[in-house]
């Protein structure tokens, strides 16, 4: 493994007198779908410095020689570019657009040099792992700030940058959200030490406190930054991967679902059942396979979209999805089910206009198909916690199988796939699959309480240090459905 260093430039003979690595082929370089003139720079590895460099240039460098990783972060900033690791910054942003705004390139700059030699577990550079943190960020639909404090987050704690030098370069408000990740990163290590994850209840605190955040920006970084920690678990120790998958379901998992990121919550869910139950997991996967009707939704979806043809209904999605396998895991355990008994395995997704186009439609189902009694769920008038909406029924198909039919709104799905983000895809527009004029479309914001509302949060400071306060409703108390409760850290 080529040894790491400690700086951009290494003294070598002078390129006359050494032999040159021999430069990419254009071709080679076309394949991999990056600018060439970018790919023969980065191919320099480390550049020669020609005799035209300025000499502040060259003072910031022989700067940086030998010098700590904060000492390379604030050279590598001043003098620009993408550093060694181009590919991945070019990578990235042939994904997400938003990796080429100035003040996220500065940040790829900065973590690139704070993290230069660092590798994971896995042998990949440290810095994938936050290029994958922000482009979580960036599939959110979050702005330069936030993808900046992800590929920013660990520089504090594994590179050794400080506050100052964040807030200086990128502004108080990358500062801010880094510098909260640093915090849940913390308490997060000593939940682990603690074992807090089996314990029920201060598990259940420790998210309260991770919502009590400034900033909630700053959780949806750490929870990106689990998600894909829980991707790449595989290079840890069977004991170290139960360790962090156990934490992941019990604290990480359930916070996303009250901040209602579904879509991560099933992810980190099935990630975690991975590793923990991987028996239950593998005979699990198994069945799935064998009973998985593909021809029986395909057949569901055009009955549906011909359906809703005829009676003039406008959609913008129809589209087959199945349950996520640690929730039916789950239901099979908690209700002592079979597989068969599980009526939400096979499922479509309506996406429509309005309310009372998604009544019309459930009344058109339900002409359709026979329904099953009992399974029939208005979460449109009647809002999860999460504020997620949808109307659910389930139905028998011509095969006899049991279908559950989500139906929403184009709105609803946005909450209900990014929560508490979702207020960022209404500023960015809708995904191609959903695309149509949001100038109209009401504006979500990130959820607060006033300073005069009992469920909100202060802090407040004596000579012991801070005190957080925090106020929860209690929803099993009649007499007295609010109650304060008090933690000191």
């Amino acid at each position: 493994m080529t040894p790491s260093v400690s700086c951009p430039v290494k003294c070598r003979p002078h390129p006359c007198l050494a032999p040159q690595p021999p430069a990419p082929s254009p071709e080679l370089l076309a394949a991999r779908g990056a600018p060439i003139a970018g790919e023969l720079r980065a191919c320099r590895s480390p550049p020669y410095l020609p005799l035209s460099r300025s000499a502040d240039s060259l003072e910031l460098r022989a700067a940086c020689r030998g010098a700590p990783p904060a000492s390379r972060a604030r050279a590598a900033v001043a003098l620009g570019g993408d550093g060694p690791s181009a590919a991945l910054i070019a990578g990235a942003q042939s994904r997400h657009a938003i990796f080429r705004d100035e003040l996220v390139r500065r940040a790829f700059t900065a973590a690139e040099a704070a993290h230069r030699g660092q590798v994971r577990a896995s042998g990949d550079p440290y810095l994938q792992h936050c290029v994958e943190t922000a482009a979580l960020l960036a599939e959110l639909g979050a702005g330069p700030a936030v993808v900046a404090a992800g590929l920013l987050h660990d520089t504090v704690d594994d590179a050794g940058l400080g506050y100052g030098f964040i807030s200086e370069h990128f502004g108080a408000g990358v500062a801010d959200l880094v510098k909260g990740v640093s915090n849940l990163s913390h308490l997060s290590k000593l939940a682990r030490r603690n074992d807090t994850a089996s314990r029920i209840d201060e598990a259940d605190r420790l998210r309260i406190v991770f919502l009590a955040m400034e900033d909630a920006r700053a959780v949806l970084i750490k929870l990106a930054d689990r998600l894909h920690n829980m991707r790449t678990l595989d290079s840890l120790s069977k004991t170290k991967q139960q360790s962090v998958a156990k934490e992941t379901l019990e604290i990480f998992a359930p916070l996303a679902n009250q901040l209602g990121i579904l879509n991560w919550k099933e992810q980190l869910e099935n990630l975690c059942f991975k590793y923990l139950y991987p028996e239950n997991f593998d005979e699990l996967s198994t069945k799935l396979i064998e009973i998985y009707n593909i021809d029986m939704i395909a057949a569901a979806t055009r009955r549906l979209e011909q359906a809703l043809q005829v009676r003039g209904l406008s959609y913008y999605a129809i589209y087959g999805r199945h349950k996520s396998m640690y929730s039916i895991y789950r239901k099979m355990a908690r209700k002592k089910l079979v597989m068969d008994k599980i009526y939400d395995i096979h499922g479509v997704r309506v996406i429509l206009e309005n309310k009372a186009d998604c009544f019309a439609t459930l009344e058109i189902i339900h002409h359709l198909w026979p329904r099953i009694p009992g399974k029939f769920k208005d979460y449109i008038n009647s809002p999860k916690p999460n504020r997620y909406q949808s109307l659910h029924t389930v139905v028998l198909t011509e095969q006899t199988l049991p279908l559950e039919i989500q139906i929403r709104t184009r709105d609803m799905h946005l909450q209900a796939e990014f929560g508490i983000a979702a207020h960022w895809r209404y500023k960015e527009g809708y995904p191609s699959s959903l695309a149509c004029d949001a100038s109209s479309k009401e504006t979500h914001t990130i959820p607060s309480h006033s300073d005069a509302c009992l469920l909100s949060y202060s802090k407040q400071c004596d000579h012991k240090g801070p005190v957080l306060v925090i106020l929860l409703e209690n929803e099993k108390c009649k007499k007295s459905p609010k109650i304060g409760r008090y933690w000191t850290y």
